[in-house]
């Protein structure tokens, strides 16, 4: 086996990131033909293929899938030594891939993300808004910002404050239905569910030490937070929303809390990243900056 080129082996990462040599190679501003070529040989030094390709796609080897997991480590590595340097220098600078919840990135997010952008001229922000849960390592996130538990033991979990969430409903929605005073009721009304969030159709409510259980028949399920914030505004149904997302105008105007002493329990936002990525300096930054965000925008639910 031939030495192997440490260069090629991240142009090889950088093709099944990118998911073709075409869209790689105008992301690394290099001609196809020489990226092509560059795979071609480490494949030829390693004596396997890696990737099958044909004119429309191409396919990771049994081969290739173990070899770019040892590229993303050496990627990994060389970022981290690369930081000890601009660490050093207070340098925030390069690469910064963020992922989030489309209903988060809206509400919390845009309204000050440029803040950040400006304040900080030499990042390269990829922010990414999913509503699924991504894996953070294999999937290249330097850091996401997720709602509940952490199970993934290689991951670091910085809190960044609690959601609490109630059933809220259009005004017209209540001036046609009327005002219900327990829980109970709201078997009779038309509720629109999160889907991705509420698998179960008995919702659980609190208040204070109380507990009561409803069960509902959905007459809408969605995987999107803005949508179903517009449904309820467009008095289609009730709906279980986040207070953050009600708080402030418009919404506050047009949307009211049925029921508000009882709601669901609250659950806690983390912000995600692997062990040692806050070393480098252009995710702390971002970290430092998403905590006073949170911080501000969760205190005023």
């Amino acid at each position: 086996m031939e030495k192997t080129d440490v260069n090629a082996m991240l142009l090889f990462l950088a093709v099944v990131d990118a998911g073709s040599f075409t869209v790689a190679a105008e992301r690394l501003n290099m001609p196809k033909a020489n990226l092509s070529r560059k795979v071609a040989q480490l494949e030829a030094s390693l004596g396997i293929t890696l990737l099958e390709r044909t004119t429309r796609t191409q396919h990771l080897t049994e081969a290739g899938r173990s070899y770019l997991e040892h590229c993303k480590q050496i990627k990994a590595h060389i970022e981290l030594a690369n930081a000890s340097v601009a660490k050093a220098l207070n340098e925030v600078a390069g690469e910064l891939k963020v992922g989030m919840s489309v209903g988060m990135g809206h509400e919390i997010l845009k309204p000050v993300l440029s803040e950040f952008m400006h304040q900080h001229k030499q990042v390269n922000l990829q922010l990414s808004l999913l509503n699924r849960r991504v894996d953070v390592i294999e999937e290249g996130f330097d850091l996401v910002i997720r709602i509940g538990e952490l199970a993934d033991s290689r991951l670091v979990a910085k809190r960044l404050g609690r959601v609490s969430r109630r059933f809220y409903a259009s005004r017209k929605f209540v001036e046609q239905y009327g005002a219900i005073s327990k829980p109970e009721e709201l078997a009779s009304l038309d509720v629109l569910l999160m889907s991705s969030i509420q698998k179960s159709e008995v919702i659980s409510l609190v208040n204070d030490k109380q507990q009561c259980d409803v069960t509902i028949s959905p007459r809408m399920r969605v995987d999107d937070y803005i949508v179903l914030k517009q449904m309820v505004v467009d008095g289609i149904g009730i709906a279980i929303l986040p207070d953050y997302m009600c708080s402030h105008s418009p919404e506050k105007a047009q949307l009211e809390p049925i029921l508000p002493h009882w709601e669901l329990p609250a659950v806690d936002v983390y912000a995600l990243y692997p062990k040692n990525r806050l070393h480098i300096p252009k995710v702390g930054a971002f970290v430092e900056f998403i905590q006073a965000v949170f911080s501000a925008r969760l205190s005023s639910q």
